[in-house]
């Protein structure tokens, strides 16, 4: 049986995303979270002593990625997965895993966040097959409001559709195209501040169809041991707040063509 069936490759092509469900073991991402909790009570913060987490993004533990329980994430079904977004492309998988995210129990009130929108590849990047895979391993459970990735669907569209028809100057970076890319009236009002409940309704609650895509701001919720593979040209953001009661754990990678813009958190 194919990791992915062809209703999910449908999704991908018309949203920019799919959920491989089940891609690695619950087991293995317990094992991972356990190494991850180890490493951060090296620096103070315990699983058992909610007190201890003083800071929404622990970060500085890359040393961990040695440690061969990370290995898990890659499965038969998770390279297969990959393989076949890809179509045939033959790009190099990641190394390892990638680097840890993750994200504590903040409080507040949650929004859709107007700043912060970005991708992490080539904005001019071929729309299919795509030019790359931001891939998303989730540790552990991730429900609505605690701490999921934003990523605003059918973007990959957008972007690509932007770029083909307002192109910019041979060697503009990627902060220039990500600006020129908000006068896009769509993305100009996601990206401006407003009313709360206002914006909720309309980018979270509510598909709005721009020129046959479906926008819409997505939580990226998921099980222990779930994959999610969001297209290069997918626009993205970090959740404002975290609502829930346990910390969100993922590893971030990619797999790419020679451009590659790391320079942005999730």
């Amino acid at each position: 049986m194919p990791a992915l069936h062809e209703s999910d490759l449908d999704h991908f092509r018309t949203l920019g995303w799919v959920r491989v469900r089940g891609a690695f073991s619950g087991d293995a991402a317990a094992a991972m979270c356990d190494v991850i909790w180890d490493g951060l009570a090296e620096v103070g913060i315990f699983r058992d002593d909610p007190s201890s987490w003083t800071k929404t993004r622990p970060d500085h533990l890359q040393q961990l990625k040695r440690d061969p329980v990370f290995r898990g994430v890659g499965t038969d079904r998770t390279i297969e997965a990959i393989k076949q977004l890809l179509a045939g492309q033959e790009l190099s998988l990641p190394k390892d895993w990638g680097a840890f995210f993750l994200h504590f129990p903040s409080g507040g009130e949650w929004e859709v966040p107007s700043t912060g929108w970005h991708l992490d590849g080539d904005y001019t990047g071929q729309l299919s097959p795509p030019c790359g895979l931001l891939i998303h391993a989730m540790l552990n459970d991730v429900g609505p409001r605690c701490g999921g990735t934003n990523i605003l669907a059918a973007s990959h569209r957008l972007v690509h559709k932007w770029f083909t028809e307002n192109p910019s100057a041979q060697g503009v970076r990627s902060a220039q195209r990500r600006k020129a890319l908000q006068r896009h009236p769509y993305l100009r009002d996601l990206c401006a501040a407003g009313n709360r409940a206002e914006r909720i309704a309309r980018f979270h609650d509510h598909v709005e169809v721009v020129e046959d895509m479906p926008l819409q701001v997505v939580e990226n919720t998921a099980s222990a041991g779930d994959l999610i593979l969001m297209h290069s040209l997918l626009l993205h953001a970090v959740p404002a707040a975290h609502l829930g009661n346990q910390p969100r754990f993922l590893l971030s990678s990619g797999v790419h063509k020679p451009f590659w813009d790391t320079s942005s958190g999730k």
